[in-house]
């Protein structure tokens, strides 16, 4: 089953930030959202995502609006990684991550959870500084804390077969290059196990390698959804962003200049 938004429009005083927003969300994909800064992104996927409402439509999961589910029955259905995560308390890495088995399962979780819990921050490498400050790690680390926080909300050992969805708003920001395909190819193996994801992209090339269909927005409209193959072209990527850019299809490539 999939996530639908039917006409999604939101306002900020008398201008609208988005406008008639279709689409569909399914698992075992990944949805990349792209578009210069302005255009709406994290608004759609917090909206989407249910921490913000639209101020006309609406979005359903399985056919059911998104409004009839209850905080923690969305908690067990959709996990999110923010831009931003201010972390205000001196927490320690395990105790994060924790957040995300009490987001998910409230307080009735059992042995299978922390069973989750001991797989997933082994396979990200956090078993080896779990007890550490959040407040003393690198970007790099603390990305990876929070994608552990909010996997182990949802996540499964076996393949999905609930469907279950990550939100991402621009993870792989202030990572190198290493950590940041590390980063994605895991997203990526996830969601060849069922898991669906929607991420915003800051870089092109990125979003064409690990998107399954992307999304184009401008001024708050949908300026085209497709293949990335299909729709990433020179002229509509000049018309996104006001850049000359030149595409090799084999190897996809987005050239500037």
């Amino acid at each position: 089953m999939s996530i639908k938004t039917y006409n999604l429009s939101q306002k900020y005083g008398d201008q609208y930030i988005l406008r008639d927003i279709n689409i569909e969300v399914f698992p075992g994909q990944v949805l990349g959202i792209i578009g210069p800064n302005g255009s709406g992104k994290s608004s759609l996927v917090k909206i989407i995502a249910g921490d913000f409402s639209s101020t006309d439509g609406h979005v359903e999961y399985e056919n059911i609006p998104l409004k009839e589910y209850s905080l923690l029955e969305r908690a067990r259905y959709r996990s999110v990684v923010s831009q931003e995560q201010n972390i205000m308390f001196d927490f320690t890495v395990r105790e994060v991550i924790e957040m995300g088995i009490l987001g998910g399962y409230g307080f009735s979780y059992n042995s299978e959870v922390w069973k989750n819990f001991k797989i997933v921050v082994k396979t990200l490498g956090i078993d080896k500084y779990s007890n550490r400050s959040i407040r003393t790690l690198s970007g790099g680390e603390l990305k990876r804390v929070h994608l552990a926080r909010a996997l182990i909300q949802i996540w499964q050992r076996t393949d999905y077969i609930k469907s279950k969805y990550i939100f991402l708003d621009e993870p792989t920001s202030n990572l190198d290059i290493g950590q940041e395909l590390s980063f994605l190819n895991f997203i990526k193996g996830e969601v060849d196990r069922g898991l669906g994801a929607v991420i915003i992209f800051h870089d092109l090339n990125l979003a064409a390698h690990f998107s399954d269909k992307i999304l184009v927005l401008s001024e708050g409209k949908i300026l085209d959804f497709g293949v990335p193959y299909e729709i990433l072209t020179p002229s509509l990527v000049q018309k996104a962003y006001g850049l000359k850019v030149s595409v090799t299809k084999r190897p996809f490539r987005l050239s500037y200049f």
